[in-house]
C-alpha cells in the first residue's frame, strides 16, 4: 500500500486514466496535471474518474486467481507428481512478506482510493449539474457505480484479509498523516460495504445505464448477487436466499445453452454473466502487449506453459472424469469428430470445457486431445491435466504464447467473477440449510441439465417434472440433508465452478469449517499413472504418465499401457500438516502496510 500512498499524495486529484480496452470506454483525457479543484467540474470529469476506478477493477491482482486457488483443495501447483520444490501457498507456508497478500492489498486499495475520488467529487458538486450531458441523472449514475465498485473492493478485502478487519477509507487522504488509520472491526467493514452496495443497487435501478454505455459496468443485479454472498458467508441463509431470488427473478439473466460460453472470447457479456472483467488483445496504435490493463495473463498462468502456477488437483480430475454422462440425452449421442468418426460423448460437456485431459475423446476437442487447436504440443511427460477455462484453445492453433507478440502471453478472455450458475447453487445451499430439499435439488438439476449429465433424485418427484421428458436420466437416489450437503460441497460446486470467481472455493471451505479436515482426507488418497498410446488420424503418439486413476481402479478400454507404480503419488500432505485456521484461513495484513501505517493497531 506504500507505493499507492506515495502515488496518490503526488497526484491528489485522480489516478491516471489509461486508454480503452473496449471502444472509448476509458479513452479519456489525463487529468494528472490538474489540481483537484480545477479538474472536478462536470459529469465528464466524473466519468473520467470512474473510468480509472474500472481500470483498477481490471487489475489481475484484485482476485489473484492463480495463487489464491493454490490455497484451496482444487489446485495443484505443478505438472510434476510428486512435487519438486517448495510452493508456499499450496503448502500453507505464506506470511505477511509473501507476494500474494502484499500485491492483492495494494490493488484493492488502489480501487478504493480511486472510487473515493469520484464519490467525494460528486458529493461536492451535487446540485450544480444542469442539463444534457451534465444532468443530475447522469451524475447520479456515475456516483452509484463508484459506490458499487467500492462496495465490491471492500467485499473482497473483508473476505480475504485478517478475518475481515481492515482499514476503512471513506475519504481521499490529503496528506501523509491521513493515511495513518487504525483497523476497523469486521462488523464495521461489513456494514460499510453493504451500505455502498444497497445504495448502488437502489439508484442503478432508478437510473439505468445509458444505452451507449459499454458492457462490463457494475449493475443492480451484480450488487444483489454480492449482497447475497455476504449474507451466505455469515450463515444468514434466509436473507441470502432473498437476494439470490431477486437476482434470478428481477433481471434478465439465464443459463447459456453451453457452459463453454462462459470461458472463452466467444459469447462474452452473455446472459449468464453477472459480474465480468473485460479484457482484449486488440491494441491501439500507442499500446503494447505489456499493458496489463488491456489483456490478461490468466490463460498462461493456468494453461499448459512454463508460466503456469495452477493445475487441477488429482481428486478433481477423477471427479471430472466420473461426472456421469446421460446416455438418454441426444446431446451426448452420435457426435462426429474431426476425423469423421461418429461416437458418443465420453466425458461430460462441463468436464471437457473445464479441464483438458489427454484421454478426452469428445468430438468437440478432437481425438485424445491431439487436434488442430492450441493443445497439440501439450501433455508431455507427466502432464496429466490443465485448466481449459480461460485459455485460448478455441482461437489459437499453437499455444498460449502465440496470443500476443510479447514475452509474456496475453489473453483477451474476459474473467467472469459471478455467473448465474453460481447463484443457482448458492440458492440451493440456502434451501438445504432452511429445510427445503426439493427446491435445492431442483436448482442443482438446472445446472446439471445444462451439461447433459445424469440428474439427481427421482424421476417421478414433483421438483423434477420440468426435466422428466423421457430423454433424461436420474440417479433415483433420495438425498437427505446430509447427503445433499455432501453432494453440493464436494461434487456440484467444484465441478461447475472450479477456478472461478477469484477465491470462492477457498472461502467455501473456510465458511463450512472443513479446510483442515479436507486437506487431511485428500492427503490419504493415492493415484497411479499410466502411459497413453493414442491411435488418432493414423498416428500412434505416446504420452508418458499422462493418465491417472485412483489406486485400485481398473482403467477403461480407452487407455493403453501398463500401470506405473508410484507409491508416494499423493497430494496435500504438507497442507494437511501446516494448515491452521487462525494463521491460514485469511491472508495476513501485509508487511508493507504494517511498516507504513504507524496507527494500524491503535
Amino acid at each position: 500500500m506504500k507505493n499507492i500512498k506515495n502515488r496518490l499524495i503526488i497526484l491528489l486529484g485522480i489516478a491516471l486514466v489509461l486508454n480503452s480496452c473496449q471502444d472509448d470506454f476509458l479513452d479519456q483525457k489525463n487529468p494528472n496535471a490538474l489540481p483537484t479543484s480545477e479538474f472536478w467540474k462536470t459529469t465528464a470529469d466524473l466519468e473520467g474518474g470512474l473510468n480509472a476506478v474500472y481500470h483498477s477493477f481490471k487489475e489481475e491482482d484484485c482476485v489473484y486467481m492463480g495463487f489464491e486457488n493454490q490455497r484451496s483443495d482444487i489446485s495443484y501447483p505443478s505438472y510434476l507428481r510428486p512435487l519438486s520444490g517448495i510452493f508456499e501457498y499450496y503448502e500453507q507456508l505464506f506470511n505477511n512478506t509473501s507476494k500474494l497478500p502484499n500485491d492483492k492489498w495494494a490493488a484493492l486499495y488502489q480501487g478504493v482510493f480511486r472510487a473515493n475520488q469520484v464519490i467525494e467529487a460528486y458529493e461536492r458538486l451535487q446540485g450544480t449539474f444542469t442539463s444534457g450531458s451534465d444532468s443530475e441523472l447522469v451524475a447520479l449514475r456515475i456516483y452509484a457505480e463508484a459506490r458499487g465498485l467500492r462496495g465490491w473492493y471492500y467485499f473482497m478485502l473483508h473476505n480475504t484479509f485478517n478475518k475481515g478487519s481492515v482499514v476503512l477509507f471513506d475519504f481521499v487522504p490529503k496528506d501523509k498523516t491521513q493515511y495513518q488509520k487504525s483497523l476497523s472491526s469486521s462488523a464495521e467493514v461489513l456494514k460499510f460495504y453493504r451500505d455502498d452496495l444497497e445504495f448502488a443497487k437502489e439508484n442503478l435501478l432508478k437510473v439505468p445505464l445509458i444505452a451507449t454505455a459499454p458492457a462490463g459496468r457494475i449493475s443492480a443485479g451484480a450488487c444483489d448477487a454480492i449482497l447475497g454472498k455476504s449474507y451466505l458467508y455469515e450463515g444468514n441463509f434466509g436473507v441470502a436466499a432473498t437476494y439470490f431470488k431477486s437476482v434470478m427473478d428481477n433481471y434478465d439473466y439465464a443459463l447459456m445453452p453451453s457452459i463453454g460460453s462462459n470461458f472463452t472470447t466467444k459469447d462474452e457479456f452473455n446472459k449468464e454473466s453477472i459480474l465480468e472483467v473485460n479484457y482484449t488483445t486488440t491494441l491501439k496504435s500507442d499500446q503494447t502487449d505489456s499493458d496489463q490493463l488491456l489483456s490478461s495473463t490468466l490463460g498462461q498462468q493456468i494453461g499448459a506453459s512454463g508460466w503456469s502456477v495452477s493445475y487441477p488437483a488429482s481428486w478433481l480430475i477423477m471427479k471430472y472424469k466420473n461426472d456421469p454422462v446421460d446416455m438418454l440425452d441426444p446431446k451426448n449421442l452420435g457426435l462426429t469428430d474431426a476425423y469423421g468418426v461418429v461416437k458418443n460423448r465420453r466425458f461430460s460437456e462441463r468436464t471437457s470445457y473445464s479441464v483438458a485431459l489427454v484421454d478426452d475423446t469428445n468430438p468437440d476437442f478432437g481425438y485424445y486431445g491431439f487436434n488442430t487447436t492450441a493443445e497439440i504440443p501439450k501433455f508431455a511427460k507427466q502432464w496429466i491435466a490443465y485448466w481449459r477455462k480461460y485459455t485460448n484453445w478455441d482461437i489459437q492453433n499453437t499455444d498460449e504464447t502465440k496470443t500476443s507478440s510479447g514475452i509474456i502471453a496475453r489473453s483477451g478472455v474476459n474473467v467472469r467473477l459471478i455467473r448465474l450458475a453460481d447463484v443457482y447453487l448458492m440458492y440451493a445451499e440456502c434451501m438445504i440449510e432452511t429445510g427445503n430439499l426439493p427446491e435445492a435439488r431442483k436448482f442443482i438439476n438446472k445446472v446439471r441439465k445444462r451439461s447433459h449429465v445424469v440428474l439427481i433424485g427421482n424421476a417421478s418427484s414433483t421438483e423434477n417434472a420440468e426435466f422428466n421428458d423421457g430423454k433424461t436420466s436420474f440417479d433415483e437416489l433420495t438425498y437427505n440433508k446430509s447427503e445433499l450437503t455432501e453432494h453440493l460441497r464436494y461434487t456440484e460446486r467444484p465441478l461447475e465452478l472450479a477456478f472461478e470467481g477469484g477465491d470462492i472455493r477457498l472461502i467455501d471451505l473456510r465458511r463450512w469449517g472443513v479446510t483442515k479436515e479436507r486437506f487431511q482426507y485428500l492427503s490419504t488418497l493415492r493415484y497411479d499413472q499410466y502411459n497413453l498410446i493414442a491411435n488418432g488420424n493414423g498416428k500412434n503418439p505416446i504420452r508418458y504418465r499422462c493418465v491417472i486413476y485412483n489406486t485400485g481402479d481398473i482403467p477403461d478400454a480407452n487407455v493403453s499401457g501398463a500401470r506405473i507404480a508410484e507409491p508416494d503419488l499423493n497430494e496435500f500432505a504438507a497442507a494437511a500438516q501446516n494448515y491452521d485456521a487462525e494463521r491460514n484461513g485469511y491472508l495476513p495484513i501485509p508487511l508493507s502496510e504494517i511498516n507504513s501505517n504507524s496507527n494500524l493497531y491503535k
